[in-house]
């Protein structure tokens, strides 16, 4: 990228809490958020930032139906997901390369975690998936993930998303939208 726009993390946590971004949508960025890396890849691709959170605006509970939805072909997406979430054993700890997940749970109750020790992978990068997993015996730090706000993973973020909240686990549906990361 040429002329790449860097930000203060003043700078940064000031455009995030000014909603900018947002384009209408009325959902908030967890604080957990990387203010710094976020205002960087919204400046540096707004267009498909700005694609991804009209289409969350325009969207309804409803209108996302199970399955993939194209909004940039190849470079923003969202996949719409049913399940029951899992509990921490059982859920894999991963990371990408080339995609920035957004993670916006909108019915359930789950936890999202990203990993703050040392991870070992548990099997090569996967290009086809985006995805490396990973475990780690180190501490997990998990977020609640209520319908008001979303979380954001860039490359650097080593996350356990869809950690079950309750016992017995309830079923979710969550948006998971992959933005192509700027390098």
């Amino acid at each position: 990228m040429s002329d790449v726009k860097t930000f203060t993390p003043a700078e940064a946590k000031t455009w995030m809490e000014s909603r900018a971004w947002a384009n209408g949508w009325d959902v908030n960025a967890d604080e957990s958020i990387n203010a710094v890396e976020f205002a960087t890849q919204y400046a540096n691709n707004k267009e498909a930032w700005d694609a991804l959170f009209t289409f969350l605006k325009n969207s309804t509970n409803e209108s996302l139906t199970a399955g993939k939805h194209e909004i940039i072909p190849g470079r923003v997406w969202v996949n719409v997901l049913e399940y029951t979430p899992k509990d921490a054993e059982h859920t894999k700890i991963e990371s990408h390369e080339n995609f920035i997940d957004l993670q916006w749970t909108f019915v359930g109750e789950e936890l999202m975690g990203v990993a703050t020790g040392k991870v070992i992978p548990t099997g090569p990068y996967d290009p086809v998936k985006d995805k490396t997993n990973y475990t780690t015996e180190e501490e997990i730090v998990y977020s609640p993930a209520p319908a008001d706000r979303f979380f954001l993973y860039f490359p650097c973020d080593m996350h356990q998303p869809s950690v079950t909240a309750v016992e017995p686990a309830v079923p979710s549906r969550k948006v998971v939208g992959k933005i192509e990361y700027k390098k």
